[in-house]
């Protein structure tokens, strides 16, 4: 039976005490969700979609925002969808996200924890100080935090936390109208959109609009954020917000000094499989988001146009350090305080970098790429292959992918010994020519480089 009902706006508006905001709230609205073909609209207000059955969602994100609903129902507490189900469900996107983002009203690791309790297969696998936890359930993984306010004081600092009762400050406090809209989970899974700021309107304009003039003063991360957003679902930011921007620009270069780490955690997400890069580089470049981040240099246009989302986070980023140069590579990496990992990463492509110039220049052997590569990071050397511009250098970093890094001698060290040289460095001496003379097609069996390794012993 289909079933309609109406959200009670009476109560939702009552709870709204900041005036800065309640003409956003009167402005309120309600949109049926995703509706299948043999369901029509009726009026704005009413709920005509069951979430769990008819939404598009895989049947286990669906069992699972149904056990949440279930738990917050039990326990009398409020849950809300956020984030990028929301945005996909108001924009009428058919790839619907595989990672749900649940609000709730109270303590986010205490919720996780009678998750866990409802679904036995449910395992916390974080939790964190700003009352944020992190479950997962078979292949879904669902990021739940708790309703709140944030205060940054001073501005771009870690915010100082506050959990609020009611979901309409919290949506308050978010950055653009395409953030602050959240359905409501209940167990018969029937709701709608709560949309204080046209957050779907936006959605399906493709704008990106900033709730609040100081929303990037207050957290110049949130321009970054922007940035990505906007490369991902190919929006464009309303001319307020790209004013805001400009007059932010500063304050996000002042973060990179203060709190690098924070923007490294941003930036590492421009490189997750499913960003588009190529956007979101030209984006940061016409925004200065890059030049608040160091770097001067302008990477060309699809640069990145040869990678699939198979490709990893690391792979992506060691081309983006690839096409920089060496020394913006190498000073990104300290500015930003990063892990090991990528400074390596960024290290070998500022090497591979010079190698590859000397390629462009000179005439480099296969024996001395082999001595130049060996070494290097196997993803810095795959995504060189992949966006370096010049095709006769990408080939020569492709070949050494593929054929070059796997020649070596089939004799070892203790083979030599056995055939009477002497141990000491005249044993790492052979093994080097034995793999020039492999590389270079001299020899090409075992049973030549025993011969080459006997005509030596009897040169002496």
């Amino acid at each position: 039976m289909q079933l309609k009902q109406r959200l009670n706006f009476d109560r939702f508006y009552q709870r709204i005490t900041n005036q800065k905001y309640r003409n956003h709230f009167q402005n309120r609205t309600t949109l049926p969700l995703n509706m299948p073909n043999n369901l029509k609209s009726g009026d704005q207000d009413e709920v005509n979609i069951n979430l769990f059955d008819n939404a598009g969602l895989s049947h286990e994100v669906a069992e699972t925002l149904r056990a949440i609903a279930c738990v917050a129902d039990a326990n009398g507490t409020e849950a809300y969808l956020v984030g990028g189900i929301v945005r996909e469900f108001a924009s009428r996107r058919r790839h619907i996200s595989t990672s749900p983002d649940i609000t709730i009203i109270g303590d986010a690791e205490s919720f996780a924890n009678a998750l866990t309790l409802k679904l036995p297969s449910c395992k916390i696998v974080a939790t964190s100080k700003l009352h944020t936890a992190k479950i997962k359930t078979g292949d879904t993984t669902v990021d739940v935090a708790s309703a709140r306010t944030d205060l940054y004081d001073p501005w771009g600092s870690i915010p100082i936390i506050t959990l609020v009762d009611n979901i309409e400050t919290d949506l308050s406090r978010r950055d653009f109208s395409i953030n602050a809209m959240v359905i409501p989970l209940r167990p018969n899974g029937y709701a709608s959109l709560i949309d204080p700021f046209n957050g779907s309107k936006d959605a399906k304009d493709g704008i990106l609009r900033a709730i609040r003039p100081d929303a990037f003063r207050e957290d110049p991360l949130r321009i970054m954020r922007g940035i990505r957003l906007a490369a991902r679902y190919d929006y464009r930011f309303d001319p307020a917000t790209e004013l805001q921007i400009s007059e932010s620009i500063d304050d996000l270069l002042r973060m990179t000094r203060n709190s690098p780490q924070r923007v490294f955690n941003e930036f590492r997400l421009w490189f997750s499989p499913h960003e588009n890069l190529d956007s979101l580089v030209e984006l940061a470049n016409r925004y200065d988001v890059l030049k608040a981040l160091g770097i001067g240099a302008e990477i060309l246009a699809d640069a990145f146009s040869n990678f699939s989302t198979e490709e990893t986070d690391l792979t992506r980023f060691a081309a983006f350090a690839y096409l920089i140069p060496p020394e913006e590579s190498r000073s990104l990496v300290k500015r930003l305080l990063m892990p090991t990992s990528w400074t390596e990463i960024a290290n070998d492509a500022a090497d591979a970098h010079t190698i590859a110039r000397r390629c462009r220049e000179e005439n480099v052997t296969d024996l001395e790429l082999h001595r130049s590569l060996t070494g290097v990071n196997p993803s810095v050397v795959r995504s060189i292959s992949l966006v370096e511009h010049d095709n006769a250098v990408g080939a020569r970093f492709k070949d050494f992918q593929n054929r070059l890094r796997h020649i070596k001698p089939d004799l070892t060290g203790d083979d030599l010994i056995n055939l009477g040289v002497p141990q000491g460095p005249r044993i790492g001496m052979l093994l080097d020519e034995l793999l020039a003379l492999r590389i270079e097609g001299q020899i090409s069996i075992v049973d030549e480089e025993r011969q080459h390794v006997l005509n030596r012993l009897n040169d002496d």
